[in-house]
């Protein structure tokens, strides 16, 4: 089958292209998102279930479609209520149907008559489809269905994870969200009441070639009747910068720093298209296209012909992976359909790398390309996430003149629709790279608050309002006045537990953190290591721990890192003897696993290497805080004493020292193997114990942490011929290379010998031409020689992908499920991790379990001083 243009099938498309998306759910309003091909009137209404077992309507909510081209409309509508006889009740089951009203319509029209989710042409454009439902409901359910969060913690589950790349290595896990629903028809305690996607829900810096010709192609047809964009320096529309030929523009105009710049985002059509690409299989053709449709278009792209069988290899590998992904989108868009979902924004929404620094800030916002790209992948966002995040927010002057700009918005960039749109969605026109980045008083924010009965829940925005001490130094991910408008200003004194969504874990793994930190004295910029962990800027961090342990019992759900994991701190402040705990869950990927041999030497190679230095499990950590304020510079010199008096003791000595120079206004030290009564006069404002929390479904936690011993000489052995066939492999493309330049410069002295062959002694030619034809030969061995080595390889990374799995840390892709125990005894809370085990790789299982209390911790049990 080949490849066929959107053009060709747009007529056979139904009316919604992405959705219905259930976002923000309360007693006293539902909201609902759509991507709509034609302009209507969209109206929402809620049922819940009689004693009879019929439905009966709750409340409603109309909302009229934004334009985005004459193809694409888009609507998050909201049914509300104030009547609290109407507002739904906590823990239980809601239905929802949807009704589209045509432009034009007469206003006699008998509002009944509308088109609904049922008929055809709404979900299916085919007439004699049975059940068009059937796409989105689940057995014995009448309509799309949602659960409240529940009034006992017992009764509460959430679901959260990140970094979903279609073409990404490893399985697609939303998908099993929908295999959660179907397993629980009926019984509302197992069915996950919220969906959490922390960050990373599309990845605007990272697009297979194949996805992003139709991403260009969908934008055209979708985006008809308004002025292509037009780029910034280049002055040309996206549209004609080949996929796999963008790096120039990306990197050198653009400015930005991601690794993989060939097939970037650039316009807004392409990331609106993005999204409903991710979200729904509606606009994706049949058959992606290959690399001869793309190169038939932009010949400019078709590689060298030594290079183009590497390219045609990748292009199959990255079509079959679009494939894979493109065939669990049906069971991504039911689940998403029948579970209320919330997202916050991290870097690949927009590019890898956005807002990192201060120098990142200053140099992309001074270059035209790089701020609209910046803008049209954040105005996306804004449009096709943050509205169903907080919809009273556009509801509002600032949410509303938005909207409407983007509305009567055809592309013209004389109009103000677009200084409108920068200004609404926070873009500041410029940063010197120092201090916070400016936004309007207009700005709408990212960051937002669910009240549950029993928990608060706070989702940060850690990119848009971070700290940069200086243009190069590690960014604080909250600014003072970030930290109390989005933490402090959120607490809920009657909250049992504060959930908070970090895009970044909070309490990272510190193997990962300690090579972010310490290859800073060999690559000084910040990106080539993502250097962005919280616990890099210490000020901010130890600012972000005072203000969350005033919410005592604080679990954070994070993503990002690609890999799983748990940790927990006790927290003690001296000054007020307060005790906090906090718990951290990681979730990542969704869909973008870490190479087999990364993510090997992670889960299993790092605890395997503490169990052989220290003859134990990961380590509990503790740490002592004190704050350096003014009046109290004293602190810092009484440390830097102690630590000079053992300078003998270098391996301890020097970590520490750098570690009390690391900030000026705190000072953070390992709580261990200090002299006797080393702070008697300086007693510690803080300490902590940080613990990583191990798998409890793991088979090995409860033997011991390293290998079993009959596998290790077996790793040993397979570590070092790798390297050694990794070795023979460079040495063979160096030899090649070095094989090609002879050839090269021999064809061109055989060419000047055929202009003029008396000036060369008789038989040279001969000479000549037989060197290029043994060159040849010798370059073709060495690529075979190459091929069965890459073979090689490639079977070691099978072998180590079983290996993915440790006792703390899993690097498979996977989903976290959050779940209570709540008694008056005991506080628990627990993280299952869903993903494919390589012994069932039938379906999706709960594979890992992490669990901790969260009861606090006694004041007499903190780390004792020296």
């Amino acid at each position: 089958m080949s490849w066929t243009p959107l053009a060709e099938r747009f007529s056979t498309l139904p009316l919604i292209l992405a959705g219905p998306m259930l976002r923000r759910a309360e007693p006293g309003a539902v909201t609902v998102w759509l991507a709509l091909k034609a302009s209507c009137r969209v109206i929402l209404r809620i049922y819940a279930g009689n004693a009879e077992g019929k439905l009966v309507q709750r409340f409603e909510g109309t909302r009229q479609t934004v334009r985005l081209g004459d193809h694409l409309h888009i609507v998050a509508v909201t049914a509300s209520t104030t009547n609290e006889q109407e507002q739904l009740a906590w823990g239980e089951l809601y239905y929802y149907n949807m009704f589209f009203q045509p432009d034009n319509t007469p206003e006699n029209y008998v509002a009944g008559a509308f088109a609904d989710l049922d008929t055809p042409g709404i979900l299916t454009i085919d007439p004699s489809s049975a059940d068009p439902l059937h796409r989105l409901v689940y057995p014995g359910h009448p309509l799309p269905s949602f659960v409240l969060p529940h009034e006992d913690l017992n009764q509460v589950k959430l679901l959260h994870g990140s970094c979903r790349k279609p073409h990404g290595i490893g399985k697609e896990m939303l998908s099993a969200v929908d295999t959660m629903l179907e397993s629980a028809p009926g019984n509302l305690a197992d069915r996950p009441q919220q969906l959490f996607m922390t960050g990373d829900q599309i990845y605007g810096d990272d697009v297979a070639a194949s996805l992003l010709f139709a991403l260009i192609d969908a934008g055209n047809i979708l985006f008809e009747g308004n002025k292509e964009e037009v780029l910034p320096l280049v002055q040309i529309p996206a549209r004609m910068l080949a996929p796999g030929e963008r790096r120039e523009v990306v990197q050198n105009k653009a400015m930005l720093t991601t690794s993989t710049p060939e097939n970037h985002l650039l316009a807004f059509a392409e990331y609106a298209a993005m999204h409903l690409f991710a979200w729904s299989d509606v606009l994706w053709p049949d058959d992606l296209p290959g690399a001869e449709d793309i190169w038939n278009v932009y010949p400019e792209a078709r590689p060298r012909p030594e290079k183009q069988k590497k390219a045609e290899i990748t292009f199959a590998d990255h079509m079959e992976r679009l494939r894979t992904f493109r065939s669990t989108l049906p069971q991504v868009r039911r689940a998403l359909a029948n579970t209320a979902t919330y997202t916050i924004c991290d870097d690949h929404d927009v590019t890898d790398d956005w807002f990192l620094d201060g120098a990142w800030c200053r140099r992309v916002l001074s270059s035209p390309l790089g701020r609209r790209v910046v803008r049209n992948a954040i105005t996306a966002y804004a449009l096709f996430q943050a509205w169903g995040n907080t919809p009273d927010q556009f509801d509002q002057p600032n949410g509303i003149a938005l909207l409407e700009a983007i509305d009567t918005n055809r592309g013209d960039e004389l109009d103000r629709q677009e200084d409108t749109i920068a200004e609404i969605i926070g873009l500041p026109a410029s940063f010197e790279g120092s201090g916070e980045l400016p936004h309007s008083p207009r700005a709408l924010h990212w960051y937002y608050t669910y009240s549950a009965p029993r928990y608060q829940l706070i989702v940060l925005d850690t990119r848009t309002q971070r700290l940069y001490r200086s243009p190069s130094e590690f960014p604080g991910l909250l600014a003072p006045d970030a930290i109390k408008r989005q933490i402090v200003a959120a607490e809920r004194k009657d909250a049992e537990v504060t959930i908070i969504i970090s895009a970044a874990p909070v309490l990272g793994v510190g193997f990962m953190e300690a090579i972010q930190f310490w290859s800073r004295l060999r690559i000084k910029d910040n990106y080539a290591y993502d250097r962005e962990a919280w616990n890099l800027e210490w000020g901010t961090f130890q600012a972000l721990l005072c203000a969350v342990s005033a919410m005592k019992r604080v679990v954070f759900l994070s993503g990002d890192v690609h890999y799983a994991f748990a940790a927990s701190l006790d927290y003690w402040d001296h000054a007020s003897s307060a005790t906090a705990k906090i718990i951290d869950y990681t979730s990542s990927p969704l869909r973008n696993e870490g190479s087999s041999s990364q993510m090997a030497a992670l889960a299993v190679g790092y605890p395997y290497l503490y169990h052989l230095l220290r003859r134990t499990r990961m380590p509990t950590l503790d740490f002592f805080a004190w704050d350096v304020e003014t009046g109290k510079r004293h602190i810092l010199k009484k440390m830097l004493t102690i630590i000079r008096s053992r300078t003998l003791l270098f391996w301890w000595s020097v970590p520490r020292f750098l570690d009390a120079l690391r900030t000026p206004y705190e000072i953070v030290l390992p709580a261990k193997n200090w002299p006797k009564r080393a702070f008697k006069d300086t007693l510690p404002d803080r300490s902590y114990r940080l613990r990583y929390i191990p798998d409890s479904m793991n088979p090995l936690n409860a033997k011991d942490l390293a290998l079993d011993e009959r596998h290790r000489p077996r790793m040993s052995l397979a570590r070092l011929t790798f390297r050694l066939k990794r070795i023979a492999i460079r040495a063979i493309a160096f030899a090649e290379g070095r094989l090609e330049i002879a050839r090269r410069k021999l064809a061109r002295r055989s060419l000047a010998a055929e202009q003029a062959p008396e000036m060369l002694p008789r038989g040279t030619h001969r000479i000549v031409r037989g060197s290029i034809k043994g060159a040849s030969i010798v370059e073709r061995r060495l690529e075979k020689r190459k091929n069965r080595l890459t073979e090689a390889l490639f079977h070691h990374e099978e072998w180590l992908s079983k290996w993915k799995a440790g006792v703390h840390i899993i690097g498979y892709a996977n989903i976290g499920e959050i779940d209570f125990r709540w008694t008056p005894g005991a506080r628990e809370v627990i993280q299952r991790l869903w993903w494919w085990h390589p012994d069932n790789s039938e379906c999706p299982t709960l594979a890992s379990q992490y669990s901790d209390t969260l009861e606090l911790p006694p004041p007499d049990a903190a780390p004792p001083l020296p």
